[in-house]
């Protein structure tokens, strides 16, 4: 069986484009330094609940500023909140299950404000911080560490924070 001219042009265009699909990432690599994406804590307010619920939901807001010069977006945070140096609990903010153009976008230095409700649920050892929070959240010294997973279109790195909110 021989080969003829038209068949080895197929041959050779269908293994450049498996070859373009396989390769595409190494190819068209975003290089990005993670560091150059700050992460700050901005605010922890009561957003609802008190004692007799006991539960408290508290509205964290964290500004992203993103200092490169491409776009960038992150998938997935995970934090630790901490009040007054003892840990509170942590959460995850995830936008794993939306398509990357849907995420928020990371613009150059143009920060975005990304929110999320912390649910804090009662308990004899947090009854004095579950008391000053109802009282008045902004004397605490609120800290916030963690992991967020900042990404470009092909690219993803991870990128740990520290923040405090005195």
């Amino acid at each position: 069986m021989i080969i003829g001219p038209r068949r080895v042009a197929l041959i050779v265009a269908i293994a450049a484009v498996a070859l373009t699909i396989i390769f595409y990432p190494v190819i068209v690599a975003t290089p990005f330094d993670p560091n150059d994406v700050s992460i700050d804590l901005v605010r922890v307010a009561l957003a609802s609940g008190g004692e007799a619920v006991q539960r408290l939901d508290l509205r964290i807001s964290l500004n992203v500023t993103n200092h490169s010069d491409f776009t960038l977006t992150t998938s997935k945070i995970e934090y630790e909140l901490f009040a007054d140096g003892q840990p509170v609990g942590s959460d995850t903010i995830s936008y794993e299950d939306i398509p990357v153009n849907g995420r928020p976008a990371l613009f150059s230095n143009q920060p975005i404000t990304i929110s999320d409700t912390f649910t804090l649920d009662y308990s004899d050892a947090r009854a004095e911080l579950f008391n000053r929070i109802t009282n008045n959240s902004e004397e605490i010294d609120w800290r916030i560490t963690g992991i967020a997973v900042i990404e470009s279109g092909t690219t993803f790195q991870e990128r740990p924070f520290t923040s405090e909110l005195q």
